[in-house]
């Protein structure tokens, strides 16, 4: 009969090594981390890098206590196999409840910067505010265009 729990500790040990969390970090992650501290959030006190959740996905950028994440996504999500794989993987963090926001690389730092710097703000102010009240519920990212910003 198979260990069960192998999979389980596995990810356990490997989703907290720093060489893991690096290789695993896209291209530019780096730059859209500096975007958000630009905002006033700082790494490793307001948000982490390289966030498991259960045992099967890492959020790329996780407000832990907020219950808020930061997908940076590149050429990996593109095409119809990558739009499938990404729905699967919101389904999962929403069932769980967070908030998951979907940032195209691209998009970070081009004209819709603005935009997502806007929204992540957005989300983690009304986020600690239910955090203040004592429950957290799901915010519906959709009412957010970026043409409006």
């Amino acid at each position: 009969m198979p260990d069960t729990g192998a999979r389980q500790r596995f990810f356990d040990k490997q989703v907290h090594m720093q060489v893991w969390k690096d290789s695993m970090a896209c291209i530019h992650e780096d730059n859209v981390i500096a975007s958000i501290e630009d905002c006033g959030f700082k790494l490793g006190t307001d948000f982490v890098r390289q966030h498991p959740i259960g045992n099967r996905f890492v959020i790329d950028i996780a407000f832990v206590p907020e219950r808020f994440a930061i997908e940076v996504d590149g050429k990996s999500h593109e095409g119809q196999n990558g739009y499938a794989k990404d729905k699967k993987r919101d389904r999962f963090f929403y069932d769980n409840g967070w908030v998951v926001v979907r940032v195209p690389e691209k998009k970070f730092f081009g004209v819709g910067a603005s935009f997502y710097k806007f929204l992540i703000r957005e989300v983690v102010d009304a986020r600690r505010k239910q955090l203040e009240g004592g429950f957290l519920y799901n915010i519906e990212i959709n009412d957010y265009k970026e043409e409006d910003y």
